[in-house]
């Protein structure tokens, strides 16, 4: 299973995160970048007992946009999309939980103009 894929399609297939990002949700950012954007990463995790069953996926999502009024906005959508709206049975695998672990907000200098940063961190708990 394929918990980075779930979550992206997923996303993408979001009526309310659709509205605000279209397609641009990516696990790779694209060379040429339009604006909000959501990056997903996995970052670590672990199976949760000894069969390999149930894992723990630990992602970050970085949202980027050119007001801070944008990137609040997505993040929160973002937010709800994957605390409230992700459990349950989903192509590709069975999400039993979802937890939102950090949420920072701030300014991107790699940039030009500056761009405004939301990082989430979530722990996202699925199955086959």
């Amino acid at each position: 299973m394929d918990v980075l894929r779930l979550i992206t399609s997923f996303l993408r297939a979001d009526p309310a995160v659709a509205e605000i990002l279209g397609e641009r949700i990516y696990t790779v950012l694209p060379k040429d970048k339009t604006f909000p954007l959501c990056r997903v990463m996995r970052f670590g995790g672990a199976f949760t007992d000894s069969s390999a069953w149930l894992d723990r996926a630990d992602l970050q999502l970085d949202v980027w946009a050119d007001r801070q009024a944008q990137v609040s906005d997505t993040a929160r959508c973002l937010v709800e999309a994957l605390v409230w709206r992700l459990p349950g049975s989903r192509p590709g695998g069975v999400v039993t939980d979802s937890r939102l672990t950090i949420f920072a907000a701030d300014l991107d200098p790699e940039y030009e103009p500056v761009k405004h940063r939301a990082r989430l961190g979530l722990s996202v708990f699925a199955h086959p």
